[in-house]
């Protein structure tokens, strides 16, 4: 009977002994790995300006890059300790949710289906979605798009194809993975109107303003832009969370408010909607 006892003291022993290594592993959070490696890894777009390109020097850049760099130098101190994963619009969720990637900063506007299965930080910029035609186009207002004659280009994440349904049912809408491409469609003639994130239409024209312009006005509301990442992990959570709260926000304020005007030529929201001085 005594070494029956001791056989299952033993074993329930290890049991626990067990389970707590499990229960140990199952809390350590993405956020100590990071520290470990001393490098982030972030899913980004590499087609999509002025937010994620490549640049005419080969250089991986723009606003959503730079801001990266930021968030990386804030994790583990220097802003080229990052590894860069270019992603199309379809495969930055699967990127993060897969642990390919710490996280994500690719354009991701906050919406409550995707807050199901992706926890998002507070936003680091607004956007709306705008529209971009030719000069000249017979397309003069947001309600000139819901026509059998226009050709609707843009990506082609969900909330864009919900909008062309939403806005134009009676355009022709054609889907692309990469907003370059639906670019490139507009100044090919291939689509008529093109709708984008608010930074990559202003972007485009300010670029191209002798032939192309913006409908006045947006289809739908302003939105959020966010990082994004796997859900789960609160602590990584709440160290991006809170640094993305210190660049637009608080003590880092003044490089946020640095590369937003280099990106976009005015200056960002102020810091706090009131001085609390």
């Amino acid at each position: 009977m005594f070494h029956r006892m001791s056989r299952l003291a033993g074993g329930l022993v290890a049991l626990a002994m067990g389970l707590g290594l499990n229960v140990a592993a199952a809390q350590e959070s993405r956020l100590d790995t990071i520290v470990k490696r001393d490098k982030v890894i972030v899913a980004v777009s590499s087609t999509a300006r002025p937010n994620g390109f490549i640049d005419e020097n080969g250089r991986h850049t723009g606003f959503e890059v730079e801001f990266a760099r930021l968030m990386a130098k804030a994790l583990v101190g220097d802003p080229d300790k990052i590894e860069l994963m270019t992603t199309t619009v379809d495969g930055r969720f699967p990127a993060v949710l897969s642990g390919k990637a710490d996280f994500g900063i690719s354009t991701a506007t906050i919406y409550p289906d995707r807050a199901v299965r992706l926890a998002f930080t507070r936003p680091y910029i607004d956007s709306s979605t705008l529209v971009v035609v030719p000069k000249g186009s017979q397309i003069k207002t947001l309600a000139d798009l819901d026509n059998e004659n226009v050709v609707l280009g843009s990506t082609n994440s969900a909330a864009m194809v919900d909008r062309a349904k939403k806005y134009a049912p009676k355009a022709k809408a054609i889907f692309f993975d990469t907003d370059s491409a639906a670019a490139l469609a507009l100044k090919s003639g291939r689509s008529t109107a093109w709708q984008a994130d608010s930074a990559a239409a202003n972007f485009f024209v300010g670029h191209n303003g002798d032939e192309f312009v913006v409908l006045d006005g947006s289809l739908g509301t302003i939105n959020n832009n966010a990082i994004f990442m796997k859900p789960g992990d609160f602590p990584l959570w709440l160290a991006l969370d809170t640094i993305v709260r210190e660049y637009v926000n608080g003590s880092r304020y003044g490089e946020y408010a640095a590369l937003y005007k280099t990106w976009f030529g005015k200056e960002p929201p102020p810091q706090r909607p009131f001085n609390q001085n």
